[in-house]
Order: structure tokens, then C-alpha cells, then sequence
């Protein structure tokens, strides 16, 4: 049975203003663009109306939380997560979060996931292998400033069959510099049916990508911004004839929705303004003058 919280058990308000008599479909559709947080902490208790229409399992098929690292209130974003968990009762299709926390009680309760988004989580190595089995219809994963290892690429790859967009952006700041082609071997192994594919600042070289091209044959599109993969030469032609929608390592992320935070974790202030070894050696200075990782 779903968790019932104490905030989703506050008494309706006892009258409805006559504006609020719009068909249930228009009300529902007014109330979904204020977002999670405002419905829960303030448009269910308007009217009476209002409180049933926050808590139909409809409003709950798509659940956006933004969450800032820096706020004190992440606490209460979780508190409110589950609540609108609860509240969809099977029914979530689609959910973005920022915090790793949470995972778990998403795949325990939305079996129907088609779309998971991950911001900003830190380390969540190992929670999706468990994570995975509970999504059988996930077609979108998409991480941004996230921390994730090739088992649990594997694990996503072998119990969501129909993934087809893949995001793994960032997810090594922190942590390493150094070439690695885990992910990306992980990601050819186990991702047949990918078509979209986005890998900005991942440590892969040619052999990843030489894989992912054989392992994932109907790509359309890969971001490969500022990787370590150089395609000069027999690959960059065969990146270029096989992907239509191609970012290569040098192409501005001035696009990217996070570029201005890796800018800042980083001291860059332009990747333009730079060549690319330029660049690295910028990120190796700011690091060794960190005493601790981001």
C-alpha cells in the first residue's frame, strides 16, 4: 500500500469559488503548469474542487522537481516527491529529480516509467542495477552531474529493453581526468536499440566509440563534446555519414542548460576561448587547487 504522508492528509477546504466549476480536464491542465511543489504546497488548498483535482492520479503522470545543491529545502523537495509518488498510484510516466535518495522509492511504486531524469545526484553508483528491474518500459534516461558506473549501464541496458535516449553528461566530474572506456563499452554491450546517445565530458577514446558505432547501428544522434575521441581520419567519416545529428568535441556548449555550472566547478569562463588541451590543463589547475572533489 502507498505511504500516506502526513502533508497529503490536510482537510479540503469546505467551499468552491464559481470559477472553479471549469470542466476537470481544463483544471487539470491550468494546474500542471504551476509544477510538483506549488500544487502540494498551495493550489490543492484553494477549494474543494481544486483538492480533488490534485489528488487524481492523472495530475501525477509527470512529476518535475528542481532542485538547487545549495538549498536547504531538499529535505522537503523529498518529502513532496513521495507525496506525488503516492499520489500517481502507478500511473508516473515521466520524472525528473535531484536527489539519489529517492531512486529507490520511485522504482518501487512506477513499474510504467517511460522517462527518468537524474540532476545533480552525486554518486549513485550501484542504486540503479537494483533500480532497473522495476523499469521494463523506460525509453529515455537522461544524467546530467551524475555519477554512474558501467554495471549500472549494463543493469539499465539489460531490464529496459526499450531505452532509446541516453544521457551520460558529466558524469565524471570529480572523480577522474583520465581515459576510460567502461562506460562506453557498457553502453555498445548493452544498448542495441539506442537513437539518441549524449556523452559531453566523458572520458571515452576511439575504442569506445568505435564500439558504440557497431554496438548501436541506429543512432541518429550523439553529442560527443568535449570527449577525448579524435575524429580525424576513417571514424570521424564514419561519424559523419552514420549520425545525422552530430556534436563533436570541439562544438560549443553554450546550448548545454548546465553549462554555466561546469563553467563555474571548472574556472572556465568560454570552452570557445580555448583549444582543447588548453582546456584540460585549465580543469587539472582548478582541481589541484581544490582540497576536496565537488
Amino acid at each position: 500500500m502507498p505511504i500516506v504522508h502526513k502533508a497529503s492528509t490536510i482537510e479540503p477546504p469546505l467551499q468552491s469559488a464559481s470559477w472553479a466549476e471549469l470542466p476537470v480536464e481544463i483544471t487539470m491542465d491550468i494546474l500542471q503548469r504551476l509544477g510538483t511543489v506549488e500544487i502540494v504546497e498551495s493550489a490543492q488548498r484553494v477549494c474543494s474542487t481544486w483538492w480533488k483535482v490534485c489528488h487524481d492520479p492523472a495530475m501525477w503522470r509527470v512529476i518535475d522537481l528542481k532542485y538547487d545543491p545549495n538549498s536547504d529545502m531538499r529535505g522537503v523537495l523529498n518529502k513532496i516527491c513521495r507525496i506525488a509518488v503516492d499520489r500517481s498510484q502507478g500511473q508516473l510516466l515521466k520524472i525528473s529529480i535531484g536527489s539519489k535518495d529517492l531512486l529507490n522509492y520511485i522504482a518501487e511504486r512506477s513499474s510504467q516509467l517511460r522517462h527518468l531524469r537524474l540532476v545533480n545526484c552525486g554518486n549513485v553508483a550501484g542504486a540503479l542495477v537494483s533500480a532497473a528491474k522495476n523499469f521494463p518500459l523506460l525509453e529515455e534516461l537522461h544524467t546530467h552531474l551524475t555519477f554512474i558506473t558501467a554495471e549500472d549501464i549494463q543493469s539499465v541496458g539489460r531490464y529496459c529493453p526499450l531505452l532509446k535516449s541516453f544521457t551520460l553528461n558529466a558524469s565524471r566530474i570529480g572523480y577522474s581526468l583520465s581515459t576510460d572506456d567502461a562506460q562506453a563499452l557498457a553502453i555498445a554491450k548493452s544498448m542495441p536499440e539506442l537513437r539518441h546517445l549524449a556523452l559531453l565530458l566523458n572520458p571515452l577514446t576511439n575504442v569506445g566509440l568505435q564500439a558504440i558505432l557497431d554496438g548501436c547501428p541506429h543512432l541518429v544522434s550523439l553529442d560527443l563534446r568535449h570527449s577525448n575521441v579524435n575524429l580525424e581520419g576513417d571514424l570521424g567519416r564514419r561519424c559523419r555519414q552514420q549520425i545525422v545529428d552530430l556534436k563533436q568535441p570541439h562544438d560549443s556548449t553554450h546550448d548545454y542548460e548546465f553549462d554555466s555550472k561546469i563553467h563555474y566547478y571548472y574556472g572556465c569562463w568560454s570552452y570557445d576561448e580555448y583549444e582543447y588541451q588548453d582546456y584540460l590543463s585549465n580543469i587539472v589547475r582548478y582541481i589541484d587547487s581544490e582540497n576536496e572533489n565537488w
